[in-house]
């Protein structure tokens, strides 16, 4: 069995409210394995973001009741860290990449200085070592003149340096784990591409562990080795990549893909699915995909199906699942 870099077992995050209880995450395992690239994918409102703070936990406890079962990095057991614990962990072992570099940057502050407190945090290196190696992570990631642009602030430059920075910062310690939140959201078609070539390139160089959030299954099919998605603060499958594109099992999976436009599609319309995502406090008995699943029956509408396991490998949270449909939904 491959070496482990995270393990995750039957986490729950529960928003207290004066009008009931906002059910965020329920019940999610993750396994990450050393050097292995991860992705979550799902909706907007899914519990991905809250699954992934979670894990680094940047979730306030009050206001939000998390609970889990197990959370072990790197060999040791940090479900009952302090904040404290997790200040030493946060940055040298395990980085954050946020999805909107402006609002994730100190804006009176330079690019160079926020990454030299990188450097002085957990290397404990004086102020121009930091530099030096600011400089050398800068250059690391693509960004031109490295030098000049430690000296930038954030508003100075492009989204896509930007993002670079952000990149900069989270390898800049070479942690064994990276979170990428929505990494690419608000960059164009043709940036997104650069970051998440030199995200890849960085992971594969630097054998890091990679969990990517994202409801984007281009950047799935660019980076991942394993897909989690998730739905309603569940996880419904579990696959390879190859697996999930090839024949997806849960109906969600296969409307997801569906509803990604494709250069071939002859058929002159865009697939969507109905609905939306359940209110995390008025949630639907039963499965929670029921309401916009054109498979649903009776019993999908009585009680929730466990997420089982499957002669591929791969693990669906699905009673009718779509293996015999060809992969393919008109959900």
């Amino acid at each position: 069995m491959a070496e482990q870099t995270l393990t995750l077992r039957n986490l729950k995050v529960v928003f207290p409210s004066g009008m009931g209880l906002i059910r965020a995450v329920e019940g999610v395992d993750i396994d990450i394995g050393k050097g292995e690239s991860i992705a979550l994918v799902g909706e907007s409102g899914c519990g991905k973001s809250v699954t992934s703070m979670s894990i680094m936990k940047l979730i306030e406890s009050p206001p939000a009741i998390t609970k889990m079962d197990q959370l072990t990095f790197a060999g040791d057991d940090i479900k009952d860290y302090t904040p404290s614990q997790m200040q030493s962990v946060r940055g040298k072992m395990m980085a954050m990449i946020f999805q909107d570099a402006m609002t994730s940057l100190n804006p009176v502050m330079t690019c160079g200085k926020q990454i030299d407190e990188m450097f002085m945090r957990h290397m404990q290196l004086n102020k121009k070592a930091a530099r030096e190696e600011t400089v050398k992570a800068l250059e690391l990631v693509g960004v031109p003149e490295p030098r000049k642009r430690a000296k930038n602030f954030p508003h100075e430059l492009s989204g896509g340096m930007r993002q670079r920075v952000l990149l900069a910062m989270a390898f800049a310690c070479m942690p064994k784990l990276i979170i990428a939140d929505e990494p690419t959201t608000a960059l164009d078609v043709t940036i997104q591409a650069q970051v998440l070539s030199v995200l890849r390139d960085m992971q594969k160089k630097h054998d890091v562990s990679l969990l990517v959030v994202t409801h984007d299954l281009s950047v799935v099919a660019n980076i991942a080795d394993t897909v989690y998605v998730m739905y309603s603060g569940k996880i419904v499958e579990k696959a390879s990549v190859k697996q999930l594109f090839k024949q997806p099992f849960h109906p969600y999976s296969a409307g997801l893909l569906a509803s990604v436009p494709s250069l071939s599609d002859t058929a002159g319309h865009f697939v969507q699915i109905p609905g939306s995502v359940p209110h995390p406090m008025k949630k639907p008995t039963g499965c929670y995909f029921h309401p916009r699943c054109h498979y649903a029956k009776d019993k999908c509408k009585a009680s929730m199906p466990p997420l089982s396991a499957h002669d591929d490998g791969r693990q669906v949270r699905c009673f009718y699942p779509l293996k015999t449909n060809g992969g393919t939904s008109n959900v």
